[in-house]
């Protein structure tokens, strides 16, 4: 059984939304080592020792991790530490998006942006299940959000007609229903949210500082070789980092 943990970066321009991808087992081993580094990050910093690893937060220094405002050495440090053990540990990724004005200019599709993407990486998680071979099945985890009902909705339509497009799936190698929790409690939801906040700053933020592009180089060299999926709709023309052979799950 595999679990496919999802989570979204976005601004008015791009809509990203990614799954983190692994194994029950692996996801245990991902849990061993998160735990090692917040009991680390709790001795040197001070933090929560159950504390949730929130991207956006993390970096800068607010909310649970404001002890580390201004840090970014160590901040960065701590977020290489998650999303190495979650590369060491098997997890791989899927990264969708979206982009927000062309999907506007097509009159005919109704879908908001996070509906689009968020489909995509459906279709790529099923995709890349079915490719584990054996009936593998994949359970879906989503950050709560308040629209949640109406993705449950959309996904039993993907279920029964397919999902739209030239592409079209029906999701066999999902198990229904989506579940959705609180990132709190979640340490996969943790990995993904990570993940895409890198994924959103490498394609999105031009930070003139030096050190800011090599944390950023580095956090994304954790995350890229785990890629199995890249594409941003309609613009990069379908780029695919897929090599299902050599990265599902062990």
């Amino acid at each position: 059984m595999l679990v496919a943990y999802v989570d979204e970066s976005y601004d008015r321009e791009r809509y990203y939304v990614a799954a983190a991808i692994a194994t029950l087992d692996q996801w245990d081993a991902v849990t061993e080592r998160m735990t090692g580094v917040r009991r680390r990050t709790a001795v040197e910093h001070g933090t929560d020792p159950a504390i949730e690893f929130h991207g956006h937060e993390l970096m800068g220094g607010a909310g649970s991790w404001r002890s580390l405002r201004g840090r970014h050495r160590e901040a960065a440090g701590i977020s290489l530490a998650v999303l190495r053990a979650a590369l060491d540990c098997g997890v791989r990724y899927v990264l969708c998006g979206v982009d927000t004005a062309q999907l506007k200019a097509r009159s005919h599709d109704p879908r908001t942006p996070h509906a689009v993407a968020f489909g995509h990486v459906l279709e790529q998680i099923d995709r890349y299940t079915g490719a584990c071979g054996d009936g593998e099945q994949a359970i879906v985890v989503a950050d709560e959000i308040a629209t949640q009902a109406e993705h449950q909705r959309a996904f039993a339509g993907y279920q029964e007609f397919g999902t739209p497009g030239s592409q079209s799936s029906r999701l066999r190698n999902i198990s229904s229903p989506i579940n959705f929790a609180c990132s709190r409690f979640a340490d996969g939801l943790q990995v993904v949210d990570l993940a895409v906040s890198v994924h959103y700053r490498r394609e999105r933020v031009r930070n003139p500082h030096p050190a800011a592009r090599r944390t950023l180089a580095q956090q994304w060299a954790a995350i890229a070789p785990a890629v199995v999926h890249r594409e941003t709709w309609p613009t990069d023309g379908g780029a695919d980092d897929s090599d299902e052979e050599e990265r599902r799950p062990r």
